[in-house]
């Protein structure tokens, strides 16, 4: 897309909507640290700016940084060749949680290139008090920050690692060590449980809490974090410990709201709506002086 047609469309977006176009000049006044990495991300509903924390996530704003300014050979299956591609150029926020979370990064075809390397979470729970939040409270209720829904997500996320980790593999072993499982749960911290289902952590690190306008990079499971990310619309405490947060938005909040507002997605899927998606244009470093990202 070429920058005429951007602008004039950024401009159709804006008009009438009672936004003010984000601006650098306050983006960079905004910043917490003027000299991190700060990204502008044009959208099809405007611009964002983004600070992002190379002494939080090192590792994953350097991965972040250099998708987005075509940095990193990726395998073209079409082709079979190798391309270097501005990774996050014509991709979309294909994922929207309302409320809650905006999601991009996915590949729009399913052969289309992508990383095929994974980069660890950067974490430091103990800046988040993981180590001292037990599982269940006196009365044996989950703590909220699990974010469990029922029975089967306690399950799921609680019981079966803690079997694992146990190396109990039956029915009759849960029965035979039924006292051991109750006590181990009733000791159990908040670290202890993510520790159990993969989490690592790093207490050299300054970790963000999860806040509203918060980067986060999406994996699937620990240590599963590629290319797809998203930005937060309310404080999350229950990611504190899971999620990598990699920036925060300084300016052009409004424009994220909006991508949440009037994108109606389909739940999980990566397959856009065509006719409510929000598309990345580009997405760039524009400051000249940044913070070592490597």
């Amino acid at each position: 897309m070429t920058n005429l047609l951007r602008s004039l469309f950024t401009v159709l977006m804006l008009s009438g909507s009672g936004l003010a176009a984000a601006d650098l000049a306050t983006a960079t006044a905004a910043m917490e640290n003027a000299s991190n990495p700060l990204m502008l991300m044009r959208t099809s509903r405007g611009d964002i700016y983004l600070e992002l924390f190379p002494q939080s996530a090192p590792r994953n704003v350097a991965n972040f940084i250099a998708l987005a300014e075509a940095r990193v050979p990726l395998f073209d299956i079409a082709t079979t060749t190798t391309v270097t591609p501005h990774y996050y150029d014509g991709l979309t926020f294909h994922r929207i949680l309302r409320s809650y979370l905006v999601q991009a990064g996915a590949p729009r075809a399913p052969n289309a290139p992508v990383p095929e390397y994974l980069v660890e979470d950067e974490i430091n729970a103990r800046q988040f008090g993981l180590h001292e939040q037990k599982v269940l409270d006196p009365f044996g209720k989950p703590h909220p920050w699990l974010n469990l829904a029922d029975n089967a997500d306690f399950q799921r996320e609680i019981l079966v690692p803690l079997y694992r980790v146990m190396g109990i593999s039956s029915p009759e072993a849960v029965e035979a060590r039924q006292f051991e499982i109750h006590d181990a749960l009733k000791a159990m911290t908040l670290r202890q449980a993510y520790e159990n289902q993969g989490y690592r952590y790093n207490e050299r690190l300054v970790s963000r809490e999860p806040l509203r306008g918060s980067v986060a990079m999406t994996g699937t499971a620990a240590n599963t974090n590629a290319a797809e990310f998203f930005i937060t619309l309310t404080d999350a405490p229950w990611l504190a410990g899971k999620a990598t947060i990699i920036g925060r938005v300084v300016e052009g909040m409004e424009i994220v709201d909006r991508i949440d507002q009037s994108a109606v997605l389909r739940g999980d899927t990566t397959a856009a709506t065509p006719t409510t998606a929000t598309m990345i244009f580009d997405l760039r470093q524009v400051n000249a002086l940044s913070a070592p990202v490597n």
